[in-house]
């Protein structure tokens, strides 16, 4: 059974877990929820506290065992980070479980394809590069991109700073857990510095840390730039 982990972050924004639902709806998929009550214990390794995320990794395995999970699908850069290495690399349980993000489930659908977007979003918009998935993780820098290209009436962009040189949105490692001014003030940073001179309608990324943190940023900044999840775009596109 394939397993969807839905994550903590993106639960508390209800129009991104709805966007994502719908999604997996529209494309058939027979999958277990999971992430629903539970954290992945991400936030327990950041902290250090290895003892605790290891009896927390443990029951989570378990919980995946016991449901028949074959496969895992994050949409959380953090999650993933945390199933596909923190887990063995650090706690030292071995899974032995496939992990994938969003995008490269997706984009592994539609080069196949058995997945095709409908209609057209008429978009310019720039990819934000979360850190978990990109140059701090497993350097998925063009699946997200092919999608975008994929999507009738999109027009994608680049910022200067992209892939293994893109700047962080200021809402991972804890830094919004423990210093939400200051995340907020680098998503500030990040939109006002960079996205100046693109001519963009959005910023899109596919990180519920990113969009939430890229979204209070675009708001104090009272800017005209919208920020999109690449879920948001996709269920649109089907």
């Amino acid at each position: 059974m394939t397993g969807v982990f839905f994550g903590c972050t993106l639960l508390l924004q209800e129009d991104l877990k709805r966007s994502l639902e719908s999604f997996l709806k529209k494309i058939n998929l027979n999958y277990e929820p999971l992430g629903i009550d539970e954290c992945c214990g991400i936030p327990l390794i950041l902290s250090g506290f290895t003892k605790e995320a290891r009896e927390h990794g443990i029951k989570i395995a378990n919980k995946f065992k016991e449901k028949n999970i074959d496969k895992i699908i994050t949409h959380c850069p953090h999650c993933f980070t945390a199933f596909k290495h923190e887990y063995s690399e650090k706690l030292g349980i071995n899974m032995n479980i496939p992990v994938f993000h969003l995008t490269q489930f997706v984009w592994d659908l539609m080069k196949d394809g058995r997945l095709k977007t409908k209609r057209e979003v008429n978009l310019k918009v720039v990819y934000h590069d979360p850190c978990y998935t990109g140059r701090q993780g497993d350097k998925i820098f063009e699946e997200p991109r092919n999608i975008l290209n994929s999507i009738k009436g999109i027009n994608l962009v680049e910022f200067d700073l992209n892939r293994d040189n893109s700047t962080c949105c200021g809402g991972g490692g804890l830094l919004r857990a423990v210093y939400p001014k200051l995340s907020v003030e680098v998503a500030k940073e990040k939109i006002e510095l960079q996205s100046t001179g693109l001519g963009v309608d959005a910023i899109v990324s596919c990180c519920p840390f990113c969009d939430v943190n890229l979204k209070e940023g675009a708001d104090e900044l009272k800017t005209k730039i919208k920020v999109y999840d690449l879920v948001n775009i996709l269920e649109e596109a089907l």
